[in-house]
């Protein structure tokens, strides 16, 4: 290989060291200037200590002498702190506002949930009579405010809110419902517990499926002693097959089957045993209108 070759590979090697060489000199002036600027740093704070412990000392003196009674004024001790900063009525405002802000979110929740309450109690709707649908039958459940409106005209203003009204509660209660897997299962029988702990639905229509879930002899008044004279009654059931309640409803769909309307026997739980028998002499008067139009 001539000379000629060679020469390129020299001036190569050359400008690659030139380079290392370059940035080596930055990367030390780099290191020297941040030495510097944290030198100059610790100076400043070391100043600002020293400066600090001289005011300190200087205020400990005055106050000696101030105790001695060698002078009666010190400006190192009672410093001037200029005019009083004068704030405008919105910055006293949000002053107040932003260090109460953790107070102000309480009160505030406090004060949602307490209209909720109010509101909920002044427009909740309070029926003079409820009925308790216990059947998985959603045309039913979609046609209930149809039963309410036949109901009401056989009703009367029981609670004296001087207004008919007549409501329903619907649990959908059979094997699928009731045995199922999961929450709603566990929602629908503590419902029915609730429902038959209360006096709220004296009145029961209810089905063969759902029947298998209650002790009807023992919930249940015996219709046979109050419509000894109606055929559509055995034991505790008004049997509602054979009958025209469905139409009378306005029901597009038939009832399942072994539907039928119970009377539950007034007894004391969650209610007193007054509210007991007023919420049954109300569901009796009804049923004892609605019976011979069946």
């Amino acid at each position: 290989m001539n000379e000629e070759e060679k020469k390129p590979r020299k001036d190569t090697a050359s400008a690659y060291r030139n380079a290392m060489e370059m940035e080596a000199k930055l990367r030390r002036e780099e290191e020297l200037r941040e030495r510097a600027r944290q030198a100059a740093e610790e100076e400043a704070n070391y100043q600002a200590r020293e400066e600090y412990a001289r005011e300190l000392a200087e205020e400990k003196v005055d106050l000696i002498r101030l105790k001695q009674g060698v002078i009666t004024d010190s400006d190192k001790i009672f410093r001037d702190e200029g005019p009083a900063i004068q704030y405008t009525i919105w910055q006293k405002i949000g002053n107040w506002f932003y260090h109460s802000k953790w107070w102000l979110g309480i009160a505030s929740f406090i004060v949602l949930v307490a209209a909720f309450l109010i509101y909920d109690y002044v427009t909740r709707e309070d029926p003079d009579l409820r009925m308790m649908l216990l059947s998985e039958h959603p045309t039913m459940y979609a046609e209930s405010d149809q039963l309410c409106t036949w109901l009401e005209q056989y009703a009367e203003d029981w609670n004296g809110d001087g207004k008919i009204s007549v409501g329903t509660v619907y649990i959908p209660v059979s094997k699928d419902t009731m045995e199922m897997s999961g929450n709603y299962s566990a929602a629908y029988n503590s419902q029915l517990l609730v429902q038959f702990q209360s006096a709220t639905c004296m009145l029961v229509l209810a089905d063969d499926a759902s029947i298998a879930y209650l002790q009807p002899e023992d919930m249940f008044v015996n219709l046979e002693q109050l419509y000894p004279d109606c055929p559509y009654v055995n034991g505790w059931r008004l049997n509602l097959t054979d009958t025209k309640f469905a139409s009378l409803w306005g029901l597009t769909e038939p009832l399942k089957d072994g539907s039928c309307l119970a009377l539950r026997i007034p007894q004391e739980a969650m209610n007193s045993q007054e509210e007991a028998d007023e919420a049954y002499a109300c569901a009796k008067a009804l049923l004892d209108r609605i019976v011979p139009l069946l």
